[in-house]
């Protein structure tokens, strides 16, 4: 049995309430730890009975008297007897002593050491005394031995004794109220007051343990044995001692009460008072008695206590639980009554499991409560009961006439409140009249009526339900001659109920809730005859109609705030929880005692607004270290200093004082008539009217001595042009070893992800190098994280679902409802925990510990179930309302969870649990319940601690019924077993909190360290409640800024970083704004920088501050969209970005657009070398996210470290949503920075429109599509025609002032230091303001308001619509050299400082909203776009002259086959003829030179960022590419496909051979001159077998005639490849072969590449040119339209748009004017260029894919085609280049062979290559084929052995003729066949699978140098325009 099965009545007891043990214990155990108590010494002399005796004590000063000054405690353990100091205390007749201080026995808990054990009365209680110190010295015989009591083994004595009640004086002048028990003095001293004040004489009286009568003393053996001299010394002065101690202190009363004498009780109304049994009433009360309990607080005036005790029912063995739960039990009689005697109960009042969780229980006699109710009830109730008078006149001619009156407020004759046992009914109440008819008869008419009034209510008490149910009736009888009605005209039924609940001040609520009303009314009726001839239905009808207005009635609620003046043990008062009706209807409340420092009253804010606390700080002494409890391990219990001014965060002035308590006030915008006030226009900066003295966060209010933000690292590189502090859009850079060109285009960009939506909740952690997690449960019930990471994916952000592989087997379906997660602040390890719903119950999954800086647990975390186990408790289901992770500041980790209490029910109340990982207690859930009623749904919680806290607590915010729930409760009793005491709070008036959150102190002070200031939002205020004012039970929340964007705050984030707290919070209309503070002066009114709005439309959000760079940095959902919104918050402009959270999306769906400020990196290494992987270290000012290479990184302050590609390229692409951009710092090899600013070129393009014609010509592109356009470009103009002359003038000037500034800011200079101008200096003579778009409000007069720039552009943006028609101003104050961007919103100035690049520029957007231009269209107009027409022409000029070069090849085989053999012996006589020749073939002048010395990789620059964007798209994604059809068509017989196999395993040995030969020389080639290459090249070759070449070779040609006819078809094969396919198909090209993906990739690099070198001329103009290719019947027959000389097109006519290069460098020749020209005219130039500049462009793809294909074990088909097809196409076009440009060689033989082995060449690496073998399925059914890269290579590389003798005679035949440099061409393309020769092999030896690793690798290193100087030479060859 538990307390509901309270039934006081047959006890005769009014109220009862019980304390646990547990709660006993732990409130004295709090007195023992606040004792300040001495060390006490006592010392005893031997007996001088020589019979002996009793030891002798004595003082230990009156022993060092006898002594001669000797201490007994000064000497140690085991000294010998011959000591002199020992002589002389034997002398002094000394047998011991002992010193002891009375507190907690050092390395024990309170929670070990129960002092109270309660038995089975109160007169035998047993009380165990205990010491924090206990030394002992004993003088025996022969041995001086010193005993201390050890740590963890304490040394107690016991006694039993009883309680006994003592008289109290009123003022409580005792000891114990004047020392330890001060602090609970004024608590006391406030409740007796209300006492006073309402007149109630009464006397005080305190219950305490009764020392006096102390027996059975019996000292613990512990360190000291029985029957030793210690022993007998202790227990014969120990108690006295102990005693003597605790009087000093004054011991404290276990309770004090306010008894009010019978004699003096002010009467309540005169309502009788009733036992157990149904009485009937004589009423002679007033109608109408006072109900108010304020001034009636007597009802339930205390007359009369005893006390007894009970233990736990049905526990036959007491154990240490039910020991616990024993209650000391105090029976009260109220009103004086008289008060029965102790008697045992017959059930417990609080069960083992509950000790925890309540201090005890209130119970209240149901005839009690019934009496209380009643005097709310009964002046509604006789309201209803109704007196009817009526009597009627009969007239003769048959017509009466009726009379009656309603009397209400008639005594009931029936009040009963009915005996227990009888039900839930408890209070009946009745009324009815008895009267007769009134009957009259005049002559012939008889006449009759009879009103009957009834009224009956009813209440019953139900568990939490109190049902008030009243039934009027009417019955009306109504007679006029023999025609009569009975009806009842009202018969209604009215019921109301009351759900019970209580706040925490012990005040009970009532909900209401109406039910339907039954209504039984009968309506007047009758026949035709009555209707016609009688008025008696019309009679009927007005009676009722006047009666039915006494129907109606409603209870008011019932205030029930009395309890209140009862003060219990301890001298607290107490909270209420869980208050229902027991089974015998007593009202049953649990209890909690807090623990008040100050009275609990609705105190006013503190006076003075500007003192640094509300609460003076205490002056308590250091508590000594020995006599505090031992608890979780934390921050030590510091000192408490005075108060004195706090440390104030640098740059943040002391704001002047107040004159008043009220906070300063911040209005917001004035809201127009019939505006809706829940969506206020918010404003971030206002004081009350007065100058922001503070910026809006970081570092606002310091003298802005360089407004300049600083770079992050010095930037003293070599950069070509001006040096500028900011960097340049594109140029060059010199770092010593290494050089880099770089250029910046504002671009649209792609990239194949998804954005997030948001679902349900989320939350942000962070990782240890700042990146994010972000974890969110959808709408389906799906946990996910959401990874940020740099340098690891495409999108930068990968989604994991980390639940779905958990909930399998009898969970399969299950969903996760809700979930939380914990960062923790010491060690930064994340732990998470998800509440699964499965079969209508929660179950609880948690995973801890996991680490924040090693992420690979997210693909699998380790989920532990915890079932619901907490002890003696049996649940079939839980429902789980909440889950918060909290962290001590004592490195304890606890994991809360909050369920339905009732587990249904309209109402549900939480019930709090801790979990236990570890099982310590042997289950997982531990019950810690709220210590007041919390509904759930809308209630917070979060973690801190306040001043003066031995552990963290949670501070929780609700409801209960209608009250607003405010409390902070401890995590555990640190003072022992039972609840920790709670604190209360409140807002100023009792104003609703709706948001709280709190911010750990970090500052220095030990006092603060740890604990946390709290904030809350109630209606538009800010409060603050610090630290030290939390030690107030009761504490009231002081102001500390108003402003109307704080109106509906739901939720607010908290943190504090460096000296700054920031709060983030989210309101009514959605608007997400924050606001700062130093952290020294948050509850400093007046020190808080006022709320700006960063975004509207805001659903969720979740904040934290970065600890990579300390920015801000908040996730925001709303309108479908999930953004990263982040700060600079460490530098001065503190801008804002948005980031979209971009997920990887399958391959075949739509790529994601977005504008990007692109910039390409090209590093060169010695000799101009291309610098492939070098390390690029990149940083920013602040974090940035942005694209490199495809792969997603961060910059910001901490430098990153990023390989250079294959080619020595960098792409950083910052996606953009304005045109501010990320200046990004660039260093190689440690050298200093140089910035690159990709804003410059755009902002030059703007800045140019500083006049009014500019701006009026200047046009914004339409139509665009994929980033470029087609057909004739269509425009707009920049302005609309409806903006004003007058401000376009203005915008004009605002230009003309931002370039000035921006070119001020952007200047090396060093600028004379400024300072911030003010609302005075922005006026004087040399402040040059620009006029402003419209007048602004009263300047320079006008109360201007600093702003930062980042704030006021992002508060800006949240509305823009707001401010399209304000002013803007731009102002110089050439004084201090410093820009001022001013605004005038709503009547008031705003001014920020700008005092980058960043903020010039994004006050652009400010400018042009003046005059209606957008930002989209801002970035139109700037945007590089392309010609997408041009683009085509080339492209298909190109695939027209492949597919004719392929066709005429094919056609040529069978030639090509007859004629080859007859070569093999020609070649073989040639290579013998070099034997012993001294006339090696060379290079000519310059074969001195290194192979690739003629070229260069500056030769890439000339790609474009554009076309090396288009190239990384390709390379990016080549994995993805997929085919969209099945397997080629060619075919080859099996037995001609048999031979090539076999010559290849023939030959395998000859090839082995060669390759090694090869490798050899791939570790000496980058340093060996071109001639030298050669000579190692001809003895290779001279080595070789031709034969061994000529049988592959003839088998090679069988193949490929067989299969001639497929090959074509293949490159044929369609295919999608992400992001290329998307963009090609908005241009509405059809699905893509893979030849046309290469040819378009090819087309846009060189269309891009030539116009740099063409003054913006396409390679083709005439449309006509691709359909004369298509119907060429061969090569040589288009030579004659192709070598027409063109004019040059006019740039200004060229519809595409200019673009820019990295940088061009010119090769250093020694070329004179009077060498021959090299190409025979401008065309003929005009082709080697374009020819080998789609080679160039095609080998710079196979750089890339090449080796990566060579390095992977088993490529796919796409990749394998991406790495080899590229070198097919590049070979085919720079033969064609060298067709239709170069004069072509002498030697027609020497021709053929040329073009007959490259062709040939070219064939093997399309139908025989390894992604064909493949495809065609040849590697599964031909052994040979089995790895079909060694077998593809194989044959490509024995290729090489004929065309490299080709190449060297056509070098011979060049050193034979007489000019060198006009062969400069020729022969830099045979040195680029020469590397790509060598390649061939490398690539041969990096696949071989019989290849050591070491061996490929060296391949590896050489195919990479290979490819890249091809690449370079090729693109050399088409864009030096000195060859």
């Amino acid at each position: 049995m538990v307390a509901t099965d309270s039934n006081l009545s047959n006890y005769g007891y009014d109220l009862v309430v019980s304390t646990t043990q547990a709660s006993l214990n732990s409130t004295l155990w709090e007195w023992l730890v606040d004792m300040k108590q001495p060390m006490s010494y006592i010392c005893f002399l031997k007996s001088s009975n020589p019979g002996g005796g009793p030891l002798q004590q004595i003082t230990l000063d009156e022993l060092k008297t006898r002594s001669g000054g000797v201490n007994p405690f000064e000497i140690p353990d085991q000294t010998a007897q011959s000591d002199p100091r020992i002589v002389k205390l034997n002398n002094a007749n000394f047998a011991g002593a002992f010193k002891m201080k009375v507190g907690v026995p050092p390395g024990m808990t309170p929670k070990d050491l129960p002092i109270v054990i309660l038995g089975t009365s109160a007169s035998s209680i047993l009380f165990t005394m205990y010491c924090s110190h206990l030394s002992v010295v004993q003088n025996s015989p022969g041995a001086w031995t010193v005993s201390t009591q050890p740590d963890g083994t304490p040394w107690s004595m016991r006694t039993t004794l009883g309680l006994v009640s003592q008289d109290l004086d009123v003022t409580l002048d005792i000891p114990y109220f004047q020392n330890t028990g001060a602090k609970h003095k004024a608590a006391l001293l406030a409740n007796l007051n209300a006492l006073t004040q309402a007149g109630d004489p009464f006397s005080l009286q305190q219950l305490l343990l009764d020392f006096n009568n102390a027996s059975a003393i019996s000292p613990s053996s512990s360190f000291i044995p029985n029957g030793s001299l210690a022993s007998t010394m202790l227990t014969q002065s120990f108690f006295a001692t102990y005693i003597s101690s605790v009087e000093q202190n004054g011991s404290p009363p276990l309770s004090v009460k306010a008894m009010t004498s019978t004699a003096d009780i002010r009467q309540a109304p005169a309502i009788q008072e009733y036992n157990s049994v149904a009485t009937v009433l004589g009423l002679n009360f007033p109608l109408n008695p006072t109900t108010d309990s304020e001034t009636d607080p007597s009802q339930l005036a205390l007359t009369a206590v005893n006390w007894e005790v009970s233990p736990p029912i049905n526990t036959a063995v007491p154990t240490p639980e039910s020991q616990d739960a024993t209650t000391l039990n105090y029976l009260c009689a109220v009103n004086g009554h008289q008060l029965p005697p102790p008697a045992a109960f017959s059930w417990s009042w609080v069960e083992p499991q509950d000790v925890d969780t309540e201090s005890g229980i209130v119970a209240i006699n149901r005839h009690v409560i019934a009496n209380h109710i009643l005097q709310q009830i009964l002046p509604t109730a006789t309201k209803c009961c109704v007196l009817a008078t009526y009597s009627c006149t009969a007239h003769w001619d048959l017509w009466a006439t009726y009379y009656w009156n309603l009397y209400p407020s008639q005594r009931p004759q029936t009040v009963i409140i009915t005996p227990s046992g009888t039900g839930p009914t408890v209070i009946q109440i009745s009324y009815s009249q008895d009267t007769p008819s009134h009957l009259e008869t005049a002559q012939t008419c008889t006449a009759a009526i009879q009103i009957l009034p009834s009224y009956t209510c009813t209440v019953t008490f139900d568990k939490k339900v109190i049902k008030v149910e009243q039934h009027m009736v009417f019955r009306v009888y109504v007679r006029l001659d023999s025609t009569s009605q009975t009806r009842y005209v009202v018969d209604k039924t009215i019921t109301d109920e009351y759900r019970i609940s209580v706040d925490q001040n012990g005040s009970l609520q009532t909900t209401q809730t109406s039910l339907p009303p039954v209504d039984k009314s009968e309506s007047p009726g009758g026949d035709w005859w009555t209707s016609t001839f009688t008025n008696i239905a019309d009679l009927m009808s007005d009676i009722q109609k006047n009666i039915t207005a006494f129907a109606a009635t409603e209870l008011a609620p019932i205030p029930f705030d009395s309890l209140q003046n009862f003060i219990f043990p301890g001298a607290r008062v107490f909270t209420f929880k869980s208050a229902e009706f027991s089974s015998s209807q007593d009202l049953v409340c649990a209890i909690t005692y807090v623990d008040p420092n100050a009275a609990h009253k609705k105190t006013k804010p503190a006076s003075d607004a500007t003192t640094p606390s509300s609460t003076p700080a205490s002056t308590t002494p250091p508590r000594n270290s020995s006599s505090q409890p031992v608890v979780a391990p934390g921050f030590p219990i510091p000192p408490q200093q005075p108060s004195s001014e706090p440390v104030v965060a640098p740059g943040f002035p002391i704001p002047p004082q107040q004159p008043s308590s009220q906070p300063v006030v911040a209005p917001g915008f004035p809201i127009p008539s019939g505006t809706d006030t829940k969506i206020p226009k918010s404003d971030p900066s206002k004081h009350d009217g007065a100058p922001a003295k503070t910026h809006t966060s970081g570092d606002a209010g310091k003298d802005h001595k360089d407004h300049k933000d600083p770079a992050s690292t010095k930037s003293d590189a070599s950069a070509s042009g001006t040096k500028t502090s900011n960097g340049q859009s594109s140029g060059t850079a010199d770092f010593g070893t290494y050089s880099l060109a770089y250029s910046s285009d504002l671009i649209q960009n792609y990239i194949q992800g998804e954005t997030v939506s948001p679902q349900g909740k989320f939350e942000a952690v962070q990782t240890s190098d700042g990146h994010t997690l972000l974890f969110s449960v959808s709408t389906s019930g799906i946990l996910s994280v959401i990874q940020e990471s740099s340098g690891t994916s495409n999108t930068g952000w990968v989604t994991t679902d980390i639940s779905t592989a958990t909930l399998q087997g009898p969970l399969s379906g299950a969903t996760v409802r809700t979930f939380d997660v914990g960062q923790s602040a010491l060690d930064e390890t994340i732990g998470l925990a998800m509440a699964v719903s499965s079969q209508n119950s929660d179950n609880l999954f948690i995973a801890l510990s996991n680490s924040n800086s090693d992420t690979s647990w997210i693909s699998n975390p380790t989920w532990v179930v915890c079932p619901f186990d907490a002890p003696n408790e049996s649940r079939d289901n839980i429902s789980i309302y909440g889950i918060l992770f909290t962290e001590t500041v004592d490195k304890q980790e606890y994991l809360i969870v909050d369920i339905d209490r009732s587990s249904g029910g309209a109402v549900t109340d939480i019930e709090r649990y801790y979990i236990n990982p570890s099982k310590a207690n042997g289950t997982y859930w531990t019950r810690h319940d709220v210590p007041v009623d919390i509904q759930s749904g809308d209630y917070q919680s979060c973690v801190g601690r306040k001043a003066g806290g031995l552990v963290d607590g949670v501070y929780t915010i609700g409801k209960a019924g209608s009250s607003a729930q405010f409390i902070y409760e401890p995590i555990i009793n640190a003072y022992g077993n039972g609840p920790p005491t709670p604190s209360r709070f409140s807002l100023p008036g009792d104003s609703t909190v709706s948001a709280i959150a709190a911010a750990r102190n970090d500052s220095g002070s030990s006092e603060k360290r740890g604990t946390t200031d709290l904030f809350a939002i109630g209606g538009s205020t800010l409060y603050c409640l610090d630290a030290s004012a939390q030690r107030s039970d009761g504490a009231v929340g002081k102001p500390v800024l108003t402003n109307a964007v704080l109106i509906g705050t739901s939720q607010i984030i908290v943190m504090t970083n460096k000296g700054i707290t920031t709060i983030w919070g989210r309101n009514a209309s959605d608007v997400v704004y924050y606001t700062s503070c130093p952290a020294a002066k948050t509850h400093v009114s007046g020190s808080w920088a006022n709320p700006t709005p960063i975004l509207s439309g805001i659903e969720k959000i979740s904040a934290y501050v970065n600890r990579s760079d300390g920015g801000n940095t908040v996730f925001a959902a709303g309108g479908g969209n999930l953004q990263k919104l982040l700060q600079a918050t460490a530098t001065t402009s503190k801008l804002w970005q948005a980031q979209a959270i971009t997920v990887a999306a399958p391959p075949m769906q739509p790529s994601l657009k977005f504008k990007s400020y692109t910039t390409s990196l090209q590093l060169q290494g010695p000799n101009n070398a291309v610098a492939s992987g070098v390390s690029v270290t990149l940083s920013a000012k602040s974090r940035s996210p942005v694209y490199i290479n495809g792969l997603y990184y961060v910059l910001g302050p901490v430098p990153i470290n990023v390989p250079a590609d294959n080619n020595g390229m960098l792409i950083v692409a910052e996606a953009i949503t304005k045109i501010n951009g990320t200046v990004i710092q660039v260093s190689v090899g440690g050298a200093p920075t140089v910035p690159i600013n990709p804003m410059e070129q755009a902002f030059k393009k703007l800045a140019a429109l500083n006049t009014s014609d500019a701006l009026k010509s200047a046009s914004i592109p339409q139509g665009t599509v994929a980033g470029g356009f087609q057909g004739p470009p269509q425009a707009k103009p920049f302005v609309s025609p409806s903006v004003s002359d007058d401000n376009v003038s203005a915008a004009a000037s605002s230009m003309s002032a931002l370039k000035q500034a921006y070119d001020g800011l952007n200047s090396p200079k060093t600028p004379a230091t400024p300072k911030t101008p003010t609302a005075s200096t922005a006026a004087v003579s040399h402040a040059t303001p620009v006029p402003p778009t419209k007048a602004l409000v009263s300047l320079p007069n006008a109360n201007v308001i600093d702003i930062s720039p980042g704030d006021l552009l992002q508060w800006g943006e949240s509305e823009f619509n707001f401010f399209l028609n304000y002013a803007i101003q731009i102002v110089h104050d050439a004084g201090t050299d410093v820009w001022t961007f001013v605004t005038d919103i709503a009547g008031q100035a705003y001014r920020a400082v700008l005092d980058s690049i960043e903020t010039v520029v994004a006050a652009v957007e400010w400018v042009f909203n003046q005059i209606e231009t957008i930002i989209e269209d801002i970035i139109l107009f700037l945007e590089l776009l392309l010609a997408w027409d041009d683009i085509k022409r080339t492209k298909d000029v190109m695939c027209n002259l492949t597919k004719l070069y392929m066709n005429e090849l094919i056609y040529e085989l069978p030639t090509v086959q007859t004629w080859f053999d007859g070569q093999i012996t020609g070649l073989e006589s040639t290579i013998n003829s070099w034997s012993g020749v001294q006339n090696w073939p060379s290079f000519g002048s310059s074969g001195s030179q290194p192979l690739t010395g003629s070229s260069s990789s500056s030769a890439l620059s000339n790609l474009t960022t554009t076309g090396h964007m288009f190239i990384g798209h390709l390379t990016d994604n080549a994995s993805a590419m997929t085919s969209t059809t099945g397997n080629s068509s060619m075919t080859v017989a099996q037995e001609i496909f048999q031979d090539l196999a076999t010559a290849l395993q023939e030959e395998g040995e000859v090839v082995q051979a060669i390759g090694q030969q090869f490798q050899a020389l791939a570790g000496e080639i980058t340093t060996m001159s071109a001639d030298e290459v050669i000579k190692r090249l001809i003895g290779i070759i001279a080595d070789a077998v031709l034969s061994s070449v000529q049988i592959v070779v003839d088998c090679l040609l069988k193949v490929l005639c067989q299969m001639s006819t497929g090959i074509i078809d293949a490159l044929d094969t369609p295919v999608y490849i992400p992001i290329l396919s998307d963009i090609l198909s908005e241009l509405g090209v059809p699905p893509l072969s893979i030849l046309d993906l290469l040819l378009w990739i090819g087309a846009i690099v060189t269309t891009l590449a030539y116009k740099i070198t063409h003054d913006n001329e396409a390679p083709f103009t005439d449309d006509a040119l691709p359909g004369q290719i298509a119907s060429a019947s061969s090569l040589e027959s288009l030579k004659p339209i192709l070598s027409q000389t063109t004019s040059q097109q006019d740039p200004s006519s060229s519809t595409s748009t200019t673009v820019s290069r990295v940088a061009v460098h010119a090769v250093s020749r020694d070329a004179q004017p009077s060498d021959p020209p090299p190409f025979e005219n401008d065309a003929a130039r005009k082709w080697f260029a374009i020819g080998h500049g789609n080679a160039g462009c095609w080998q710079v793809i196979r750089t890339i894919t090449s080796e990566l294909e060579a390095a992977t074990e088993d490529p796919s088909i796409e990749l394998s085609a991406l790495s080899i097809l590229p070198g097919a196409i590049t070979t085919i076009w720079s033969l064609l280049g060298n067709l239709f440009g170069l004069k072509e060689a002498e030697n027609d033989g020497l021709r053929y062979s040329n073009w007959a082995f490259s062709g040939l060449t070219v064939l093997q690496m399309i139908g025989l290559s390894s992604f064909a073998i493949k495809q065609m399925g040849w590697d599964k059914s031909v052994s040979a084929f089995r790895d079909p890269r060694t077998a593809s290579s194989s044959i490509n590389a024995l290729l090489v052995i004929p065309s490299l003798i080709i190449s060297c005679l056509h070098l011979q035949e060049i050193n034979d003729q007489s000019s060198d440099d006009d062969k400069i061409p020729a022969r830099l393309d045979e040195s680029s066949n020469m590397v790509n020769y060598f390649g061939r092999w490398m690539y041969s030896q990096a696949v071989l699978d019989t290849n050591p690793e070491a061996a490929k690798g060296i391949a590896l290193i050489g195919l990479f140098f290979a490819n890249s100087a091809v690449a370079a030479i090729q693109l050399t060859e088409a864009f030096d325009y000195l060859i």
